[in-house]
């Protein structure tokens, strides 16, 4: 129910991450990872999405997709302590303000709530996120999906300075500093989509890749045209900095641009990056009988696992990690196959881990990919300039006023 509009003033405090126990950690048996994952929705997709992590809202099916899908303590239970914790900035539909105002807004709001809410810590970097994920907490990576808020290079010091550590450069469609895959809203509407975009990096694009760079920020490369992965890539491999793919599935078995070729998933996977596979129905579904098993039930979580097997024989298993959307108001495939309950929430992903254990991906591969990730984060920090991070860390980010309608 919207009521009165409430008045925020951007300058509010920020809480800071969570300091980890001084006691020795018990080692954890597993530590899975989730490239993409929306914490809450409940700010991007107001009024119609309902629910967030601790209040008792959880999806009941896997068609349901405009009620919360997360929850911190169903998360550690299915071993997940790492993910990147994205926000979206939608399309310009917030009066009063632009895309990047309100990136920087959720990014504060995420703070704000994962400092509230039991289970869950932010993490600003590798070595944050190790201590926290090994005390038990699912660390969050603050993300931001798509640039469309980026209009120079400064601005990318201000998503620093509010925390963000990983940026994907396109979303829906291209920006100022990308091309966007082909077709995506098309497909997103139920239409074939095949046709390619070769639009690529502008030159702010490059710019700001060299920028966070510099910083040590994650480039993710989900969304993008082949003609931007390959633009970045030309800029990082030279520089030996990992990208990752955060949510996609294989274009070999759907054949979308919004899908990873062959030839780039390699590049990414040869350069140190990590491609997050996707269990959204519009990427993953329908899948080629070539592709199935015999005990495949089409339009389940089978169709998803087929994609993890077809990138995993392509890449290796051990460059691969679960790329949800939970709170993405993704739609998912139906109860059935090897989730006999489908999956309706992150609850589920406990049966869906040991369903690709089954089906042929090594128990070390799915239990270690947070330790694949961290090593990704420590190589990405590595390359990054420290003068540069200190001085994106005391970038003013401008006080703004936003008008806000709540729930």
């Amino acid at each position: 129910m919207v009521g009165a509009p409430l008045l925020v003033s951007g300058c509010a405090s920020i809480p800071t991450a969570r300091a980890a126990p001084d006691a020795a950690p018990a080692p954890a048996p597993v530590m899975r990872a989730d490239l993409h994952l929306h914490i809450s929705m409940e700010r991007a997709a107001r009024p119609v999405f309902r629910g967030r992590s601790g209040d008792g809202w959880i999806a009941a099916t896997p068609e349901t997709i405009l009620t919360n899908q997360v929850d911190a303590a169903l998360l550690q239970h299915a071993g997940v302590r790492l993910v990147f914790g994205a926000v979206w900035p939608p399309f310009r539909i917030r009066p009063g303000r632009d895309a990047r105002d309100e990136a920087l807004e959720q990014l504060r709001l995420l703070r704000a709530f994962v400092g509230s809410t039991p289970g869950f810590a932010i993490a600003e970097d590798a070595a944050q996120a190790r201590a926290l994920a090994a005390h038990g907490y699912v660390a969050v990576i603050p993300a931001v999906e798509g640039g469309e808020g980026i209009g120079s290079v400064e601005d990318v010091d201000l998503y620093f300075a509010r925390g963000a550590r990983v940026i994907t450069l396109a979303h829906f469609v291209s920006n100022d500093l990308a091309g966007a895959a082909g077709e995506q809203l098309a497909r997103a509407i139920g239409l074939e989509a095949k046709a390619l975009n070769d639009e690529g990096l502008t030159p702010l694009g490059r710019a700001v890749v060299k920028r966070m760079m510099e910083l040590g920020m994650v480039i993710d490369l989900a969304h993008a045209s082949d003609r931007t992965v390959r633009d970045v890539l030309a800029l990082t491999e030279p520089a030996g900095v990992p990208v990752v793919v955060c949510h996609t599935g294989s274009r070999a078995l759907v054949n979308t641009e919004r899908n990873i070729s062959d030839e780039l998933a390699l590049r990414v996977a040869k350069s140190g990056g990590l491609i997050g596979v996707s269990i959204y129905a519009g990427l993953v579904s329908p899948v080629p009988q070539s592709a199935q098993l015999a005990h495949h039930v089409p339009g389940t979580c089978d169709d998803a696992i087929a994609h993890w097997r077809h990138l995993a024989g392509v890449v290796g298993a051990e460059h691969l990690v679960l790329g949800s959307d939970f709170n993405g108001m993704a739609a998912r495939n139906a109860a059935g196959g090897s989730c006999p309950e489908g999956l309706r929430h992150v609850g589920d992903l406990a049966g869906y881990f040991a369903a690709l254990e089954a089906q042929g991906i090594p128990a070390s591969a799915i239990d270690g990919a947070g330790g694949k990730l961290l090593e990704l984060l420590e190589r990405v920090e590595e390359k990054a300039s420290p003068t540069a991070r200190a001085e994106a860390k005391r970038a003013k980010v401008p006080t703004v006023h936003l008008l806000v309608s709540p729930l």
